[in-house]
């Protein structure tokens, strides 16, 4: 019954728990302070809890200096009012909050994060569109005493480093993918049948492209030293067969064909007049270059670390991959304070919206994107992940389309049932189970990590003696 009453709040645990506490040190007892966190000087005010302002709007540098100064007002008010207990309000500010609350944490003051649209709203309620560091505080105490934000710590640990690589590494790809639209558009200025062109074959139009793979190495070689199909028509096909075997490009008979066919009928400018595009073009192969081993890199610093945390466990979901399954892990974060997945779920954004009133029956809309879009943009990959390489869930994903379910909404619900199976998978750690007689939990992990790492996940969640594998 105690466990129940602790645990009833309207706002879930996080509500219980600030619940227990004002009923344990009493209001009258607390010290709120509210602190607008800034890269360089902050700004705070001290309250009672019923919202009588002590102390008004101060600043104070972001340094130890500026914090014992702080640290000195709150000593003193908490003294003179005899109050029990500091409650200090922070807004998520970029990444500047989070010194103040370490420093707060460690003078034992009890810490309440806040997300800025919650402070945004208790500005609205205020009825004022002005916004000002003295309003922007005024939120942050109303924020308090309405039992907004959460008292967590902040993120650390090897699930906060994961959640730092994989971020950083998605930036980076994204960075890629913006390089190889540009070499795309500067290719096209130099050689546009380079890409392919449209011929007929048979009496069909068919995109017919020189190399199937537009980015191997025998491709960002043309590329990078003889694009313009002047250079190409001049070598003639003796030369391009020299130079594949020399540079080992191994270019086949059909490929050398096709780049002699479109360079003949070209349709582009002279090569002189196209110098700074060919410029521009090596340059920016340079940067893709640069780009393709940081991320290799970083890839790899991700395997290393996933391997070693209780999330790697669903590798060996087919489908999931160590970066997508890094990612979604990170994203999940310490799992330990939800009761069920549905609270991740509604967490990442990618629960529906339902409406229901007077007895009707409910409907249900879009997700809701109430949640971190890094994570649900995590739930739309993986789904779409398991779409294509996860027997079982293809069938589901085909199931939902019959239904009339359009892609995205379809690997939405494939990502939100990973959500619900990951969970599961990590709370009570057990392997992924399946009645597929084709699966086998080796062969998983053998095309997804290096072999050290797969002796470090038997060592971890198969085997408890700790031998090598086989």
């Amino acid at each position: 019954m105690v466990a129940y009453n602790l645990f009833n709040h309207i706002q879930g645990k996080n509500g219980s728990r600030w619940a227990q506490f004002i009923r344990e040190t009493g209001t009258e007892n607390l010290l709120l302070v509210a602190i607008d966190a800034a890269k360089y000087t902050h700004k705070a005010l001290i309250s009672t809890f019923y919202g009588d302002i002590i102390v008004k709007p101060f600043e104070f540098d972001a340094s130890s200096t500026g914090f014992e100064e702080l640290n000195k007002q709150i000593q003193a008010e908490k003294g003179r009012k005899d109050m029990k207990e500091v409650v200090v309000g922070i807004e998520t500010t970029g990444h500047y909050y989070e010194d103040l609350v370490r420093s707060c944490h460690s003078e034992g003051y009890h810490v309440r994060i806040l997300n800025a649209a919650t402070t945004a709203r208790e500005r609205d309620a205020l009825l004022n569109w002005s916004k000002t560091d003295n309003l922007d505080l005024m939120a942050i105490l109303q924020s308090i005493i309405h039992g907004r934000g959460t008292s967590n710590e902040l993120p650390s640990g090897g699930v906060h480093t994961l959640q730092k690589l994989t971020r950083a590494r998605r930036e980076l790809v994204q960075e890629q993918t913006a390089t190889k639209n540009l070499i795309r558009v500067y290719v096209d200025h130099i050689f546009r049948e380079f890409q392919g062109k449209s011929v007929w074959i048979n009496g069909k139009r068919e995109h017919v492209q020189p190399f199937s793979d537009f980015w191997r190495k025998s491709s960002r070689y043309f590329m990078r030293y003889c694009l313009h199909p002047s250079d190409i028509f001049s070598l003639g096909e003796k030369g391009l067969r020299d130079l594949s075997v020399r540079e080992n490009l191994k270019l086949r008979d059909q490929t050398i064909q096709c780049l002699l066919d479109y360079a003949k009928h070209s349709i582009s400018q002279s090569k002189e007049l196209l110098e700074a595009d060919q410029f521009l073009l090596v340059h920016s192969l340079d940067r893709l270059d640069l780009l393709d081993t940081q991320i290799q890199l970083f890839e790899r610093k991700i395997e290393d670390l996933f391997v070693q945390t209780e999330g790697s466990l669903i590798l060996s979901v087919p489908g999931i991959g160590v970066v997508t399954g890094a990612e979604l892990y990170a994203e999940m974060g310490d799992i330990s304070d939800f009761d069920h997945a549905g609270q991740l779920i509604k967490m990442a954004g990618t629960n529906p919206i339902v409406k229901q009133s007077g007895g009707k029956k409910p409907s249900y809309y879009a997700i809701s994107k109430q949640g971190r879009r890094t994570f649900r943009n995590v739930t739309y990959q993986v789904g779409r992940s398991l779409s294509k390489n996860n027997p079982e869930m293809k069938q589901k994903y085909i199931a939902l389309k019959d239904r009339g379910k359009l892609p995205g909404q379809a690997f939405i619900a494939l990502g939100n049932r990973m959500i619900r199976l990951a969970f599961s998978m990590i709370k009570h750690q057990t392997l992924y189970r399946t009645d597929d007689p084709n699966y086998v939990l080796y062969d998983q992990l053998f095309k997804k990590v290096h072999r050290a790492n797969i002796n470090r996940f038997y060592e971890n969640f198969v085997i408890s003696t700790g031998s090598q594998i086989a």
